[in-house]
């Protein structure tokens, strides 16, 4: 510990490609330097991401034992909660439900402040999961969570406690570019393949568009286990040469300059960094409305809200933005400037340096 340096022990799962993990490093390569003693373990510190924090000199080490059945939990947490004590930290903050599992108890052993996550609406864990997930969070000395959809889906105590930090996004990255007028408007969406994210109604939509506008063309980047679903779907609807499945990309701000909208069709979202990215970019958004899309896109001012699972919904959105380009240049400005002004990393890290505040505050 450096004198006059609150330490903080910033604690995931993993460090594999998802929206947790990327504002889990984010947050660990943002913090200022001069104001926090910065320390960051994961469960299994493996993953692409990894690579981001030993750029920025940043050590993060393995804290898990395997399963969080115990005894190997309770390893994991009497191992965590002498870390702490030996580096003199102050706070941990947990981000995401594994790390809760065991950084809300380490903590409360070393007698120090935490702050548990939820990023996600939790509609996808098991009844059990979700139980165990609010015990977590009764615990612990602050909750934060990035929308205030997933407010609404807790209750009692938890909500006295609760900060709304949305993810940040580098928009000196996400800059927006001037775009020519295509000859074909071409959609874009990047998502982990998971049936939760819609991409069937994406493909399902195209074919509907398809019918009065031949060339449209959606591309689609991402891996997962619904990608051979996905790929039926598009030889069912004879869709080859019109919805490519791109697979993996690093270069983010690349894939979304190839697009001219982007399309999130999510049946669950807590607070998406695609959708913020799509927006910085320039691009307009089409958005399933659940979770905290709705409080990115606001209605029709940064994009078109459509109802989560409807793909002649999504169809007819597409066919709006084909149609009338003065509407889709409307939409890509204001959404560029609603992230420019509230979700930018910058304005992220404020809001997280004044939750750790106020956590170190409470139980001061």
């Amino acid at each position: 510990m450096t004198f006059g340096r609150p330490g903080v022990l910033l604690l995931g799962d993993t460090l594999n490609v998802g929206g947790t993990e990327r504002q889990f490093v984010k947050v660990a390569r943002g913090l200022d330097a001069m104001r926090w003693d910065v320390h960051v373990a994961c469960l299994r510190a493996e993953g692409p991401l990894r690579a981001e924090l030993d750029r920025a000199a940043l050590r993060v080490w393995t804290c898990g034992h395997g399963s969080l059945k115990p005894p190997r939990s309770l390893a994991t947490i009497f191992g965590l909660a002498r870390y702490v004590r030996r580096h003199h930290i102050r706070l941990v903050h947990s981000f995401d439900f594994y790390s809760n599992l065991v950084g809300v108890p380490a903590a409360r052993l070393a007698g120090v402040a935490v702050i548990a996550s939820q990023r996600n609406l939790g509609d996808l864990r098991p009844p059990f999961h979700r139980f165990i997930q609010r015990r977590v969070l009764g615990a612990a000395t602050r909750v934060i969570v990035n929308s205030g959809a997933i407010v609404a889906r807790l209750h009692g105590a938890i909500r006295q406690r609760i900060d709304v930090i949305p993810n940040g996004v580098d928009t000196g990255r996400f800059g927006s570019p001037s775009r020519g007028r295509r000859p074909v408007m071409v959609f874009g969406a990047l998502a982990n393949l998971h049936p939760y994210k819609g991409l069937g109604d994406l493909i399902r939509a195209t074919a509907v568009v398809r019918q009065r506008h031949p060339r449209v063309r959606v591309l689609i980047w991402g891996e997962g286990r619904a990608r051979p679903d996905l790929e039926r779907a598009i030889d069912e609807l004879d869709l080859r040469g019109h919805v490519e499945l791109r697979g993996l990309t690093s270069d983010v701000p690349g894939a979304l300059g190839e697009c001219d909208a982007f399309v999130l069709p999510s049946l669950s979202e807590g607070c998406s960094n695609a959708l913020l990215e799509a927006m910085a970019s320039g691009l307009p958004v089409i958005a399933s409305d659940v979770g905290g899309n709705g409080e990115i896109v606001q209605g029709d001012v940064g994009g078109l809200l459509v109802p989560a699972g409807d793909s002649a919904a999504v169809a007819r959105a597409m066919a709006r933005l084909i149609e009338d380009p003065a509407l889709a240049d409307r939409l890509a400005a204001r959404g560029a400037e609603r992230v420019r002004s509230d979700f930018s990393v910058e304005r992220m890290l404020e809001r997280m340096e004044t939750a750790y505040r106020g956590a170190l505050a409470s139980v001061a």
